[in-house]
């Protein structure tokens, strides 16, 4: 999720000849007049551009922008980084803070941008409704979208939108750039390099998928999906010890919901009651929703086992909720200038490869999609496997794409749909930097691999055990500093040893409904307390655990799995939760604060075991492989002294 936490510029006034002089409070930047505004120094300005590059002098659009200057103001500049948010749809200003913490490093010497693409945030964002706000989007609302938007609807392709930046960068007489892209903006930067190659000194394309050579049915993520669950159980001691295979658990829950789904209700993520349904489209939400990665792959196994081994469907059912609220498409979509669902369709509609021929009436797409799934069904039914084509199509329409833009409108495209750049268009041999994550089935490693065999002077780096987007919030002190090593040397990585050295997932060793199931912390010296309280001890800290896991989600007091609540603060360094009688077993309340220093990787947890006389400290380092928790306290009056796995 993209939090906003700079307050919003305002806009330019206007622009001038260069060089315009400093007036009312403007600052000149090149051709412009720029406002100063925020908190961290920056200047707000936009560009007016056509809305139809065809038509001059018709239509406008105000390209939305901040600029931050170095702050060494007594040297010139050392150049200029450009950073792009991903969806398409999310808004790059929005986002600014974690651009900010990324290059803020470099801009002793360098300079800033960031800008919002036509349709998103300040620039003019696409607020399309009911599509913004439904729960679930409908091919249908997508189709009235695009028609609502008239002759507009095929104006808001990655094309234009790179050719934007190249204007921008003429109106602030900035010569060549160092781009980096996450996401989506991997993509839109591939396109700028084969519009405007002499425009860059360095590229960067973290979370990256290929602009050409994409596979219209998204094959890539199901065999990284495939692939993923197990290697996540094997590199984690309790998963790889029991019987058989994650991917087997995982197929096997997908048959028994098949045959036997299950409705019921479950306390969504701010504790109002959402109806869930258990079946293989819900399943295959988990398994395809990069945005909740981690968390989906650290839960999905033991959540099954809970189901198929034990009847336990609360796992299961709280994942499923939490995966359909961050990704949006069964609660209100929020505010379109955060993120923009028509402008999402507009650009997937545009420039994504499709099954059918975009410039065909509705009725023909419908009509060609149903032959070419057909087709694919005889030729490669367990593409999506463990879920089947059919049932693919059920999971939200910005997952499974396939059918997505069959009734939007593409009127006079200013380019062939499909065609951001032509077939064939060659990219610079500017020094490329293409990340992955090795566990991202959004933009999977072999999409990265695609990508960085097509830039002459690309390195392709996979971040063992990470998810998508690496650089943006790294929280391992690894892809950040190499990002801006790159930048920085103008196409030296530098040590890039952290990227086979990220620590293994760390799974939980099941859902116990009781403490006591859970395996036992081991006594250290000095532990006074009986084998019972070291379960309880354990299940603690997973309590804990469970909590900092998902304090993203918490946008105020969020329950418990069994009960309870806990509530998270972020102040851009250190996460802070606090544990409200949080129930990870039914007969555990745990109250207290865990704090995680996302910059050392340290945690800390002080807990107060509701109802059994106990507290308990424990710490350990997030950042450590097979990380273990030490953890003192009480417990009915004894005192523990104990290790155990930590969360």
């Amino acid at each position: 999720m993209r939090r906003a936490l700079l307050a919003a510029c305002l806009l330019l006034l206007g622009a001038a000849p260069a060089p315009p002089p400093r007036t009312a409070g403007l600052v000149p930047v090149g051709h412009l007049l720029l406002r100063p505004c925020g908190d961290a120094g920056a200047l707000c300005g936009a560009l007016a551009r056509p809305l139809d590059p065809r038509d001059p002098e018709g239509a406008r659009i105000d390209i939305a922008f901040e600029y931050y200057r170095h702050r060494d103001h007594t040297a010139p500049p050392g150049g200029l980084i450009v950073g792009v948010e991903g969806g398409p749809g999310y808004s790059t200003l929005v986002a600014r803070r974690e651009y900010f913490v990324l290059h803020e490093p470099l801009m002793q010497r360098r300079d800033l941008l960031l800008a919002d693409l036509r349709g998103t945030g300040q620039s003019h964002a696409i607020d399309c409704q009911p599509l913004q706000d439904m729960r679930g989007q409908t091919v249908a609302a997508v189709g009235a979208c695009g028609r609502s938007l008239g002759a507009d609807a095929s104006l808001y392709g990655t094309a234009l939108a790179a050719d934007d930046l190249a204007a921008l960068l003429d109106a602030l007489e900035a010569d060549r750039i160092d781009l980096y892209g996450d996401s989506y903006g991997s993509y839109f930067a591939q396109v700028f390099a084969a519009r405007h190659p002499q425009r860059l000194r360095t590229l960067v394309l973290d979370g990256a998928y290929p602009v050409i050579g994409e596979d219209a049915f998204y094959g890539a993520a199901g065999r990284a999906v495939r692939r993923d669950l197990d290697l996540v159980c094997e590199r984690a001691p309790t998963c790889r010890s029991l019987p058989g295979t994650s991917l087997g658990r995982i197929a096997r829950l997908t048959q028994r919901l098949r045959e036997h789904p299950i409705t019921a209700t479950t306390p969504d993520v701010d504790g109002a009651p959402m109806l869930v349904t258990l079946d293989p489209p819900a399943i295959g939400n988990v398994l395809y929703d990069g945005t909740s990665g981690s968390l989906n792959a650290r839960e999905i196994d033991p959540a099954a086992r809970a189901l198929l081994d034990n009847d336990d469907p609360a796992p299961l059912l709280r994942l499923v909720a939490e995966n359909v609220r961050s990704e949006g498409d069964g609660m209100p979509g929020g505010p379109a200038a955060t993120y923009s669902r028509g402008l999402n369709a507009a650009v997937s509609c545009m420039d994504y490869p499709q099954l059918y021929d975009m410039t065909a009436p509705p009725d023909v797409r419908r009509m060609q999609a149903d032959a070419a799934i057909a087709a694919k069904q005889v030729a490669d039914p367990g593409v999506y496997a463990p879920v089947t084509i059919a049932e693919w199509q059920h999971l939200p329409l910005d997952i499974s794409l396939l059918r997505m833009c069959e009734a939007w409108p593409l009127p006079q495209p200013p380019y062939p749909p499909g065609e951001p750049i032509p077939r064939g268009a060659a990219f610079p041999p500017v020094p490329t930097l293409v990340i992955s994550g090795e566990l991202d089935s959004l933009t999977t490693p072999e999409e990265g691999a695609v990508v960085a065999r097509r830039f002459p002077a690309a390195r392709h780096l996979v971040v063992v055990n990470s998810f998508h987007v690496d650089a943006v919030g790294d929280t391992d002190a690894c892809a950040a500093p190499i990002v801006r090593h790159f930048i920085a040397t103008g196409g030296d990585p530098g040590d890039i040893f952290c990227t086979a050295r990220i620590k293994p997932l760390r799974l939980p060793p099941g859902f116990p409904r009781h403490a006591s199931d859970t395996p036992p912390a081991a006594a250290r010296a000095g532990n006074e307390a009986p084998p019972a309280d070291l379960a309880i001890a354990a299940a603690a800290v997973q309590t804990a655990g469970d909590a900092l896991a998902r304090w993203w989600l918490a946008t105020g007091p969020t329950p418990g799995l069994r009960g309870g609540s806990f509530a998270a603060e972020f102040d851009g360094a250190v996460v802070t939760v606090a544990l409200h009688g949080l129930r990870w077993a039914e007969d555990l309340p745990v109250s207290g604060d865990v704090s995680w220093d996302q910059t050392t990787g340290a945690v800390r947890a002080s807990l107060i075991l509701d109802g059994r006389e106990g507290t308990l400290e424990a710490r350990w380092n997030d950042r450590t492989p097979d990380a273990r928790a030490l953890i003192d306290g009480h417990i009915a009056g004894h005192k523990l002294a104990a290790a155990a796995d930590a969360p």
